[in-house]
């Protein structure tokens, strides 16, 4: 019976460290790759939120949303009264007096801190106007007779309104729907549409 010498035996030591080194290698290869692409992923993702989140519509959304936050904070601050119903022509009413002590403390504190972040909505806002990401639209730049458009697709202007325009129905039915300024993406003055076949669901043309 042959028995290895201790040089078979070190051989395979070597082959069998070397094997080690190299499944070690790959797996921190593989493991370095998978970090790549979970770093990769989440960035993207990170953009894509960033992107919704500095959207033109979600940011002036943002800033009407916290705006009317403010202002039913500063009626609990105040007080107020509101009309409940009224009946053979006598208003009944409910009267709010206005917060005391620690209830004060806590929504004066709240405003506070949204009001910072509303000034820093405006400011995004003001920067997405300047630079044209965004238009100012609003009821003193469009008028009855001109036309918007949303999603692709141009609308008569039917009435303005304070915050939206009254279109025609965009799913064709009978009826009409509003359309707020934030969400519109084109405006044509009603004097540019003259001789263009401008029905009431048809684009009128870039």
């Amino acid at each position: 019976m042959r028995h290895a010498d201790s040089g078979e035996h070190s051989e395979g030591r070597h082959r069998r460290a070397i094997d080690k080194a190299h499944r070690a290698t790959g797996q921190a290869i593989q493991a370095t790759n998978a970090a790549k692409d979970a770093r990769i992923r989440a960035d993207a993702a990170a953009a894509v939120t960033t992107r919704a989140r500095y959207s033109p519509v979600t940011v002036a959304n943002r800033i009407d949303t916290l705006s009317a936050e403010q202002r039913k904070d500063q009626r609990l601050l105040d007080g107020h009264e509101r009309t409940l119903f009224i009946q053979n022509g006598i208003r009944n009413t409910e009267k709010t007096t206005p917060a005391q002590g620690a209830h004060r403390e806590k929504i004066t504190q709240r405003m506070t801190e949204r009001a910072d972040q509303v000034a820093y909505w405006e400011k995004t806002r003001t920067e997405q106007i300047a630079d044209g990401t965004a238009v100012d639209y609003g009821p003193d730049t469009i008028t009855k007779g001109d036309a918007v458009a949303w999603r692709g697709t141009w609308y008569p202007v039917k009435h303005v309104n304070k915050k939206t325009v009254t279109i025609p129905s965009i799913v064709g039915g009978s009826w009409t729907d509003t359309m707020p300024y934030t969400e519109i993406t084109g405006h044509k003055k009603a004097a540019d549409l003259v001789g263009t076949n401008n029905t009431e669901q048809a684009a009128v043309g870039e």
